[in-house]
């Protein structure tokens, strides 16, 4: 039982890691494309549609996460930014959903693997 609330906590802190590395994702996206206004609230509200598409992705297509979660990316920020071309703002998607996944997905099994 004292297993189950471990791996339930670090489910949890991962979570929260996830929606960080999005986050952080996004801000360095902002600044990489020279956004200098409102970088904060901008890269919230692009980490916000993307974890929420990521989310819905997974819940209802299983492994949709990531292209949900990349489009839900691609719609916000283009939203915010207008002027960056749409090849650049998917890849960007991407990569952001992708690396927060494989780094809380790799730490999630590292956890399991060190209880089981």
């Amino acid at each position: 039982m004292f297993y189950r609330v471990i791996i339930f906590v670090i489910g949890l802190a991962l979570v929260g890691l996830t929606f960080a590395l999005m986050w952080a994702g996004a801000g360095f996206f902002l600044d990489r494309m020279g956004e200098k206004e409102r970088v904060f609230e901008r890269a919230r509200l692009i980490a916000i549609w993307t974890f929420a598409g990521f989310g819905i992705g997974l819940l209802f297509m299983g492994l949709g996460g990531p292209v949900l979660g990349t489009v839900a990316f691609y719609r916000s920020a283009r939203a915010t930014l207008p002027h960056i071309s749409e090849a650049r703002v998917l890849l960007w998607g991407f990569s952001v959903v992708l690396l927060s996944t494989l780094v809380a997905g790799g730490l999630l099994f590292g956890g399991l693997a060190l209880v089981a």
